[in-house]
Protein backbone atom coordinates (compact mmCIF):
# COMPACT_ATOMS: atom_id res chain seq x y z
CA UNK A 1 0.00 0.00 0.00
CA UNK A 2 1.51 3.78 -1.20
CA UNK A 3 1.72 6.00 1.13
CA UNK A 4 -0.89 9.19 0.37
CA UNK A 5 0.18 12.53 1.13
CA UNK A 6 -2.16 15.24 1.09
CA UNK A 7 -0.31 17.87 -1.45
CA UNK A 8 -2.99 19.55 -2.61
CA UNK A 9 -3.67 21.58 0.62
CA UNK A 10 -0.25 23.22 0.23
CA UNK A 11 -2.01 24.89 -3.11
CA UNK A 12 -5.04 26.46 -1.53
CA UNK A 13 -2.79 29.30 -0.46
CA UNK A 14 -2.17 30.09 -4.13
CA UNK A 15 -4.81 28.67 -5.42
CA UNK A 16 -7.33 30.73 -3.84
CA UNK A 17 -5.63 34.01 -4.19
CA UNK A 18 -5.15 33.01 -8.13
CA UNK A 19 -8.56 32.44 -8.72
CA UNK A 20 -9.81 35.40 -6.96
CA UNK A 21 -7.29 37.39 -9.24
CA UNK A 22 -8.21 35.81 -12.81
CA UNK A 23 -11.99 35.97 -12.07
CA UNK A 24 -11.33 39.61 -11.13
CA UNK A 25 -9.76 40.17 -14.66
CA UNK A 26 -12.69 37.97 -16.27
CA UNK A 27 -10.97 35.11 -16.35
CA UNK A 28 -13.35 33.26 -15.09
CA UNK A 29 -13.37 29.94 -17.22
CA UNK A 30 -9.72 29.32 -15.61
CA UNK A 31 -10.80 30.23 -12.40
CA UNK A 32 -13.59 27.69 -12.52
CA UNK A 33 -11.04 25.13 -13.88
CA UNK A 34 -8.74 25.74 -10.79
CA UNK A 35 -11.49 25.17 -8.62
CA UNK A 36 -12.79 21.70 -10.39
CA UNK A 37 -8.95 20.97 -10.00
CA UNK A 38 -8.78 21.04 -6.59
CA UNK A 39 -12.07 19.52 -5.32
CA UNK A 40 -11.35 16.55 -7.69
CA UNK A 41 -7.86 16.36 -6.16
CA UNK A 42 -9.54 16.32 -2.31
CA UNK A 43 -12.11 13.89 -3.22
CA UNK A 44 -9.53 11.42 -4.51
CA UNK A 45 -7.58 12.08 -1.25
CA UNK A 46 -10.61 11.13 1.06
CA UNK A 47 -11.23 8.09 -1.55
CA UNK A 48 -7.53 7.29 -0.85
CA UNK A 49 -7.93 7.52 2.69
CA UNK A 50 -10.92 5.39 2.59
CA UNK A 51 -9.54 3.14 0.92
CA UNK A 52 -6.32 3.05 2.54
CA UNK A 53 -8.89 2.76 6.33
CA UNK A 54 -10.58 -0.24 4.85
CA UNK A 55 -7.22 -2.31 3.64
CA UNK A 56 -5.60 -1.94 7.10
CA UNK A 57 -8.49 -2.31 9.19
CA UNK A 58 -9.15 -6.13 7.11
CA UNK A 59 -5.67 -6.41 8.11
CA UNK A 60 -6.38 -5.67 11.99
CA UNK A 61 -8.93 -7.94 11.57
CA UNK A 62 -7.35 -10.97 10.13
CA UNK A 63 -4.83 -10.67 12.75
CA UNK A 64 -7.51 -10.84 14.95
CA UNK A 65 -9.39 -13.37 14.34
CA UNK A 66 -6.04 -15.41 13.53
CA UNK A 67 -4.80 -15.08 17.39
CA UNK A 68 -6.78 -13.38 20.36
CA UNK A 69 -9.67 -15.28 22.14
CA UNK A 70 -12.91 -15.20 20.97
CA UNK A 71 -14.77 -11.99 22.00
CA UNK A 72 -11.88 -10.52 23.45
CA UNK A 73 -10.26 -8.09 20.94
CA UNK A 74 -11.78 -4.60 19.10
CA UNK A 75 -10.03 -2.30 16.32
CA UNK A 76 -10.29 1.40 17.23
CA UNK A 77 -8.68 3.64 14.37
CA UNK A 78 -7.79 7.05 15.31
CA UNK A 79 -6.03 10.22 13.89
CA UNK A 80 -2.58 9.13 14.42
CA UNK A 81 -2.50 5.42 15.20
CA UNK A 82 -5.01 2.18 14.66
CA UNK A 83 -5.27 -0.58 17.20
CA UNK A 84 -6.24 -3.72 17.76
CA UNK A 85 -7.22 -4.61 21.62
CA UNK A 86 -7.25 -8.10 22.77
CA UNK A 87 -6.17 -10.77 25.08
CA UNK A 88 -3.94 -14.62 23.69
CA UNK A 89 -4.72 -17.03 26.90
CA UNK A 90 -6.03 -14.36 29.30
CA UNK A 91 -3.30 -12.02 28.86
CA UNK A 92 -4.39 -8.33 27.44
CA UNK A 93 -2.23 -6.82 24.95
CA UNK A 94 -2.65 -3.64 22.62
CA UNK A 95 -0.71 -3.86 19.12
CA UNK A 96 -0.61 -0.50 16.94
CA UNK A 97 -0.08 1.25 14.05
CA UNK A 98 1.00 4.29 14.53
CA UNK A 99 0.38 6.28 11.17
CA UNK A 100 -1.72 5.51 8.42
CA UNK A 101 1.21 3.34 6.36
CA UNK A 102 2.24 0.25 6.82
CA UNK A 103 5.61 1.03 6.68
CA UNK A 104 4.93 3.17 9.63
CA UNK A 105 6.01 2.37 13.72
CA UNK A 106 4.29 -0.39 15.20
CA UNK A 107 4.01 -0.89 18.84
CA UNK A 108 3.28 -3.61 21.15
CA UNK A 109 1.73 -2.96 24.78
CA UNK A 110 1.78 -6.12 26.89
CA UNK A 111 -0.35 -5.09 29.79
CA UNK A 112 1.55 -6.78 33.21
CA UNK A 113 2.86 -5.21 36.52
CA UNK A 114 6.27 -3.92 36.43
CA UNK A 115 8.56 -2.74 39.07
CA UNK A 116 10.56 -0.07 37.80
CA UNK A 117 10.21 2.36 34.41
CA UNK A 118 13.30 1.77 31.94
CA UNK A 119 13.77 2.86 28.43
CA UNK A 120 16.09 0.85 25.92
CA UNK A 121 16.33 2.45 22.39
CA UNK A 122 18.25 0.96 19.27
CA UNK A 123 21.32 1.99 19.22
CA UNK A 124 22.26 2.44 22.93
CA UNK A 125 25.00 0.46 24.05
CA UNK A 126 24.32 -2.47 26.24
CA UNK A 127 22.91 -1.02 29.69
CA UNK A 128 21.19 -4.48 30.84
CA UNK A 129 23.71 -4.47 33.57
CA UNK A 130 23.77 -1.15 34.37
CA UNK A 131 19.90 -1.25 34.90
CA UNK A 132 20.27 -5.24 36.82
CA UNK A 133 17.68 -6.29 33.97
CA UNK A 134 17.48 -9.91 32.80
CA UNK A 135 19.10 -11.53 29.92
CA UNK A 136 15.80 -12.22 28.15
CA UNK A 137 15.61 -8.77 27.64
CA UNK A 138 18.61 -9.27 24.70
CA UNK A 139 16.13 -11.73 22.75
CA UNK A 140 13.58 -8.52 22.39
CA UNK A 141 16.49 -5.65 21.46
CA UNK A 142 17.99 -8.44 18.79
CA UNK A 143 13.99 -8.54 16.90
CA UNK A 144 14.49 -6.87 12.94
CA UNK A 145 13.27 -3.13 13.12
CA UNK A 146 13.70 -2.96 16.86
CA UNK A 147 13.68 0.56 17.90
CA UNK A 148 12.64 0.71 21.32
CA UNK A 149 11.70 -1.03 24.51
CA UNK A 150 10.18 0.67 27.47
CA UNK A 151 8.77 -0.38 30.52
CA UNK A 152 6.00 1.79 32.71
CA UNK A 153 5.55 1.22 36.56
CA UNK A 154 2.23 3.66 36.68
CA UNK A 155 -0.35 4.43 34.04
CA UNK A 156 0.15 6.86 32.01
CA UNK A 157 -1.85 10.47 31.92
CA UNK A 158 -3.81 11.10 28.62
CA UNK A 159 -2.32 13.98 27.88
CA UNK A 160 1.24 12.30 28.52
CA UNK A 161 0.31 9.61 26.55
CA UNK A 162 -1.25 12.27 23.56
CA UNK A 163 2.56 14.16 23.56
CA UNK A 164 4.31 11.10 23.00
CA UNK A 165 2.38 9.23 20.99
CA UNK A 166 1.37 6.28 23.30
CA UNK A 167 -1.08 4.20 21.99
CA UNK A 168 -2.79 1.47 24.12
CA UNK A 169 -4.25 1.33 27.75
CA UNK A 170 -1.59 3.58 29.03
CA UNK A 171 -0.15 1.23 31.53
CA UNK A 172 2.05 -0.29 33.61
CA UNK A 173 3.39 -2.83 31.01
CA UNK A 174 5.88 -3.54 28.50
CA UNK A 175 6.05 -1.55 25.24
CA UNK A 176 7.61 -3.07 21.97
CA UNK A 177 8.24 -0.14 18.79
CA UNK A 178 9.76 -1.81 15.72
CA UNK A 179 9.85 -0.67 12.04
CA UNK A 180 9.17 -3.52 9.73
CA UNK A 181 8.10 -3.57 5.61
CA UNK A 182 4.67 -5.60 7.16
CA UNK A 183 3.97 -5.98 10.44
CA UNK A 184 0.76 -8.13 10.19
CA UNK A 185 2.04 -11.87 9.94
CA UNK A 186 0.20 -13.65 12.85
CA UNK A 187 3.47 -15.64 13.59
CA UNK A 188 5.53 -12.15 14.16
CA UNK A 189 3.17 -11.29 16.20
CA UNK A 190 3.02 -14.33 18.44
CA UNK A 191 6.72 -14.36 18.52
CA UNK A 192 7.23 -11.08 19.49
CA UNK A 193 4.08 -11.02 22.73
CA UNK A 194 6.00 -14.34 23.42
CA UNK A 195 8.92 -12.69 23.82
CA UNK A 196 7.54 -9.41 26.33
CA UNK A 197 5.81 -12.65 28.08
CA UNK A 198 8.60 -14.14 29.21
CA UNK A 199 10.38 -10.67 29.97
CA UNK A 200 7.56 -9.72 31.94
CA UNK A 201 8.08 -13.73 33.56
CA UNK A 202 11.81 -12.47 34.27
CA UNK A 203 11.19 -9.07 35.98
CA UNK A 204 8.33 -10.20 38.09
CA UNK A 205 10.14 -13.55 39.07
CA UNK A 206 7.28 -15.59 37.85
CA UNK A 207 7.63 -19.00 35.73
CA UNK A 208 8.15 -18.50 32.26
CA UNK A 209 5.58 -19.05 29.75
CA UNK A 210 5.60 -22.35 28.36
CA UNK A 211 7.32 -24.07 31.01
CA UNK A 212 6.60 -26.08 34.35
CA UNK A 213 8.20 -24.88 37.62
CA UNK A 214 10.79 -27.38 38.76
Amino acid sequence: MKKTSPWFILLFPIAIPAMIVLDYFGYRIIALSILVALVLSFAYYVYSLFTKFRSLRGAFVSLAETLCDPGSWSVRHYPYHHTLSGSIAGRRFHFSLLGHDERALCQLFLECPVGHDFLMEAGDADSRPVLDLPKDIDAVRQLPGFRSLRALSRRVPFFSRFLSGLAGSGGPGLVLRKQVDDPFPPPVLKRDLELLLRLDASLNGGPQPGREEG
